[in-house]
């Protein structure tokens, strides 16, 4: 998970609550729960994917321990401030399903020869990230007027702007762990529709084609104007932190565009 997923996650709370009056000891209650439940399914996501080598070192800080530890944290937060018949915790049920089946969709996908769609890619970007709307739902039953559903959209276009700057900066390390992403679904399929794939020498092809040909500027469009769409709500609702992010993140899209472009013109 790249950086600004992590800076983003680590102050959702924060970043969503901004204009809104909530006891500050209900906040830091819910701040602990979204931290325990993103660092539970952090070392989760790590151990599927492998990125967690197994052996006799993690005897001594075994992360199967830590996440259990912070996932129970984060279920006795909930009952304390919810109450144990809270509807949250169908909430939480319902998009923890969604996300753990993400997980497994993508493991089906065959690396060589599934084509990803951009609709797909799209379902799956959100569906990654959206344990996050179980605290947009909790935040409204802290404060019946939240327009939960509205900040859902908006946190639906910052997910997948994203899940595509993670997907482009990680894209060596996918190629090495054979970890398949939309662009490397359509890296793969413009190499081969012009003989250019292969597949014995996939980082070194890949690499080249993806900072070479045209494939990166539609996705930093793309990424920019997914993270326009989220702005524009965030400024409606004053959520000036989100604003401001957002700024940092495009002026670093922007910049690594510029970079890209020097290359291709080299």
């Amino acid at each position: 998970m790249s950086q600004i997923n992590q800076l983003f996650f680590q102050d959702i709370v924060e970043f969503l609550t901004e204009n809104i009056n909530i006891n500050s000891d209900k906040k830091s209650q819910l701040d602990l729960i979204a931290k325990t439940y993103y660092t539970y399914i952090i070392y989760l996501d790590k151990l599927i994917d492998n990125e967690i080598p197994i052996d006799k070192q993690l005897l001594d800080d075994n992360p199967l321990v830590n996440l259990t530890e912070h996932h129970e944290k984060c279920i006795k937060t909930l009952i304390n401030l919810f109450g144990e018949d809270s509807s949250i915790f169908e909430s939480k049920a319902k998009y923890s399903k969604i996300y753990f089946d993400a997980l497994i969709k993508e493991k089906l996908w065959n690396f060589d020869s599934y084509v990803l769609s951009k609709d797909e890619f799209q379902e799956i970007a959100v569906d990654k990230h959206i344990p996050v709307f179980f605290i947009v739902d909790g935040i409204q039953l802290l404060q019946k007027n939240y327009p939960k559903e509205e900040i859902k959209e908006m946190l639906s276009y910052i997910f997948r702007a994203i899940q595509m700057y993670d997907d482009m900066t990680d894209i060596s390390e996918d190629l090495k762990d054979k970890q398949f992403t939309y662009i490397i679904s359509n890296t793969i399929q413009l190499l081969k529709a012009d003989d250019d794939y292969y597949p014995d020498n996939q980082s070194y092809t890949h690499k080249a084609f993806f900072a070479l040909e045209e494939l990166a500027n539609p996705q930093f469009s793309y990424m920019i104007e997914q993270f326009s769409l989220a702005k524009e709500i965030a400024k409606k609702y004053e959520l000036n932190k989100i604003v401001n992010w957002i700024n940092v993140i495009n002026e670093q899209i922007i910049d690594w565009k510029l970079q890209i472009d020097e290359i291709r013109h080299a």
